[in-house]
């Protein structure tokens, strides 16, 4: 029988700039999906996944994705990871803020 978890790393969270959600240790995990939403009006936004040896230096992980202004929500789903992962979220700022729900849910 296979574990799964599903974990928020971000509730309803206000970017104004560049954000990475804290570090989620998913060493025992096969693979992973992450599901980023986006709340009301927003920029269009990149979300892309990083993995990291020991939860502080960061590479990018998998294709990005671009979370359009008319959609809602998008999946990035990574394998062969490692330990470490988190994701980042880039395109928001003062002026075009977004309001975004971040879950990850992992497999092993």
């Amino acid at each position: 029988m296979q574990t799964t978890n599903t974990s928020v790393l971000a509730r309803r969270v206000w970017i104004r700039g560049p954000y990475a959600t804290l570090p989620y240790e998913a060493g025992w995990a096969n693979e992973a999906v992450f599901f980023t939403q986006a709340e009301g009006e927003h920029p269009e936004l990149t979300v892309a996944t990083e993995i990291s040896p020991d939860g502080i230096s960061w590479v990018p992980h998998g294709e990005p994705q671009t979370l359009s202004t008319s959609e809602r929500m998008v999946s990035n789903g990574v394998t062969l990871f490692g330990s470490w992962l988190r994701l980042v979220v880039t395109g928001a700022s003062e002026e075009e803020p977004a309001r975004i729900l971040v879950h990850v849910s992992l497999k092993g």
